[in-house]
C-alpha cells in the first residue's frame, strides 16, 4: 500500500486538512485541532495497512500562501501612477 500525505493548511477562517491534495473534514479553529483530525484520519489508513505522513506548518508559516504572494506582488509592482510602492511624495 502507498503512503498517504496529510497536510494541515492555513485557511482564511481557520485551518483545513488535506489528504493527498483532497480536502477532508471542515475548518478547524487551531493547528492543534486540525492535527487531531488528521491523526484520526491517519489512524484509519494505518489500520488498513498503509503508511502516513502528516505535515504541519510552523508558526512562522501560518500566513496563507495567497497572502504571501500578494505581499510579494505589492512590493514589486508599480502603482497606477507609475511610482513604486513605498515612495513618499
Amino acid at each position: 500500500m502507498e503512503r498517504s500525505v496529510f497536510e494541515i493548511v492555513k485557511a482564511p477562517a481557520g485551518w483545513s486538512v488535506f489528504d493527498d491534495n483532497v480536502k477532508i473534514g471542515g475548518v478547524y479553529d487551531s493547528r492543534g485541532a486540525a492535527l487531531e483530525a488528521a491523526a484520526l484520519a491517519a489512524s484509519h489508513t494505518i489500520g488498513d495497512g498503509g503508511g502516513v505522513q502528516i505535515n504541519v506548518p510552523s508558526s512562522e508559516d501560518e500566513k496563507p500562501r495567497w497572502a504571501v504572494a500578494f505581499e510579494i506582488a505589492a512590493a514589486i509592482l508599480p502603482t497606477t501612477n507609475g511610482r513604486e510602492r513605498g515612495d513618499a511624495r
